[in-house]
């Protein structure tokens, strides 16, 4: 019998499909969140691994790349590829500032 691991989420997610670099592999960003992030790779790295990260997307017309680091807490093997999930070392963004981003008031 699987033994049934519980979420602790930190934070809320957000679903988003950018792409993301894990240890120079191009990877798929399934959902993300302030202290974590849900990758689909080619490749699965142990889980307790540290991991490097860097994520492409723009804002307002201008290529961003932000570079973080974590540790794989999981790793189950999906089709061809694998979902990786890593709990990020620091926090992306405040959950608050995107909360408030966006709103009506």
């Amino acid at each position: 019998m699987q033994e049934v691991q519980h979420c602790q989420r930190s934070a809320d997610r957000f679903g988003l499909a950018l792409p993301v670099t894990m240890e120079g592999q191009a990877c798929a960003c399934h959902d993300i969140s302030a202290t974590g992030v849900l990758l689909e790779a080619r490749q699965a790295p142990d889980v307790g691994s540290i991991v490097s990260l860097e994520l492409h997307y723009d804002l307002e017309g201008e290529p961003l790349h932000v570079q973080s680091r974590g540790r794989v807490v999981r790793v189950e093997r999906h089709g061809d590829s694998y979902n990786v999930a890593v709990r990020l070392d620091q926090p992306l963004f405040e959950e608050e500032s995107v909360l408030h981003e966006g709103g009506t008031g």
